[in-house]
């Protein structure tokens, strides 16, 4: 923005609606840090439309066998000489996934008690929400349209929710758009990478609230006040200008600190905030967080040390956090997705390469805890052509469960228009 288009005390009383419009590029909604292309706010508040889901999604393509160590079998260790989670039992074993582990709280559909377990970093999850039932976990799940190691192809699959090069937008926003709940703010992206909240009417960027305000203006006060002005007209565009700014002065007043309990780190501070914007009521029903660091191709580290440990412990700590923040998770449902797994053999580095199927984890107040999935492989073993774990459940079947069960959203072909999968997993309750 130059300096002619700059408001500051000689340009107030002069500059225009149109002028402010054209400067801006995209309107008011382009002064506001984040603020996505569709300026759709409706009036605060929203009507109570079912859970809040949340999407953590881990990117760089998180290991699935670490996750969810299949530790019952003896190949998974043999091809994983130094990465391998151990059984249950042993210092730095897995958690166990059993019926008896959540004091019969968890349900087995596919038969797979005690087939997999958790990693033992997740060990704070387990503690809070295993136990209760509130946490579900699908191995083998991922994308069964496309076999692409890229991460920005496997990523733009994930967030639109199909391979198909023609579905507009991210899957998140079509849900939005179909819930229509009315919401101040329906949908929040806590990062500026994600793209599935794309299209999604009303829907935000908010990459760090205490930097959420006008942007391209040296004197924010005048600049507010100038558009105050502009926008007090009786006509729509003063309207959703009016909108917009009093969605601004919302968010300004939420305190930006990070909450108590929430761990040092990037992916807490990022809980942290929506778990304030949660609480000050302004309507949202979705949201898209970011975490990344999850493309372990060397140092992935055996259990209690390197690169993997760190990061499922920080996803664990904040995750926690974030349950306890909001009262167990009631009301809201959250999911943790990946682009893609990793190969089943660790490689020379103490790592592993892009692979395929993951691992998907649900939790909330309104998810059935338990192992899901349409199966699980009969046997661990490294494929002479890909040296993936097979995907047994597409990505989209537990996420369009979620969708119609906890957020109240039935319309799965405007959501997911190429998925054609048929069933439901008995993840919810």
């Amino acid at each position: 923005m130059t300096s002619t288009s700059t408001p500051n005390r000689s340009t107030k009383t002069t500059l225009s609606r149109r002028t402010f419009m054209a400067a801006s590029g995209i309107g008011v909604a382009g002064a506001v840090t984040g603020l996505g292309t569709r300026l759709a706010f409706a009036a605060p508040g929203s009507p109570d439309t079912g859970d809040t889901l949340v999407v953590v999604n881990l990117r760089g393509g998180a290991d699935g066998l670490s996750i969810a160590p299949p530790y019952g079998y003896q190949s998974y260790r043999q091809l994983r000489p130094t990465i391998a989670v151990d059984p249950p039992g042993g210092a730095n074993g897995a958690l166990p996934l059993t019926a008896g582990s959540s004091n019969g709280n968890a349900v087995f559909p596919s038969g797979m008690d005690g087939v997999v377990g958790l990693h033992p970093a997740f060990k704070p999850l387990y503690d809070a929400l295993w136990s209760e039932g509130k946490l579900a976990v699908v191995p083998a799940c991922g994308q069964t349209e496309s076999r692409t190691r890229s991460h920005f192809e496997a990523t733009t699959n994930l967030e639109a929710g199909s391979a198909n090069g023609v579905v507009g937008g991210g899957w998140l926003g079509r849900m939005l758009n179909v819930q229509n709940t009315g919401g101040a703010i329906p949908g929040v992206t806590i990062s500026t990478r994600s793209d599935m909240l794309r299209g999604g009417a009303g829907a935000i960027e908010v990459p760090n609230l205490g930097s959420f305000g006008l942007n391209w203006f040296r004197r924010e006060e005048e600049a507010t006040a100038a558009l105050q002005t502009m926008y007090s007209g009786a006509d729509s565009v003063s309207a959703e200008g009016r909108n917009v700014l009093a969605v601004m002065d919302r968010i300004a007043a939420i305190d930006s600190e990070r909450r108590p309990g929430y761990p040092d780190t990037g992916l807490g501070g990022r809980l942290s905030e929506l778990a304030s914007m949660l609480k000050a009521d302004l309507g949202v029903h979705a949201a898209a967080v970011e975490t990344g660091g999850w493309d372990h191709h060397n140092n992935h580290g055996p259990v209690g040390n390197g690169r993997f440990h760190d990061n499922a412990t920080e996803l664990a700590d904040a995750l926690a956090a974030f349950a306890n923040d909001t009262n167990g998770l009631e009301e809201i449902t959250v999911v943790v997705t990946t682009e893609f797994g990793r190969t089943i053999n660790e490689n020379g580095s103490r790592g592993t390469d892009h692979g395929r199927a993951a691992t998907f984890l649900a939790m909330g107040g309104g998810v059935q805890g338990g192992v899901f999935g349409d199966d699980y492989p009969d046997e661990i073993k490294d494929d002479p052509d890909y040296g993936d774990l097979t995907v047994m459940t597409d990505f989209r079947k537990p996420i369009s469960e979620l969708i119609m069960n906890r957020a109240g959203v039935d319309n799965m072909g405007v959501v997911f228009p190429t998925y054609e999968g048929q069933g439901t997993l008995g993840l919810t309750r």
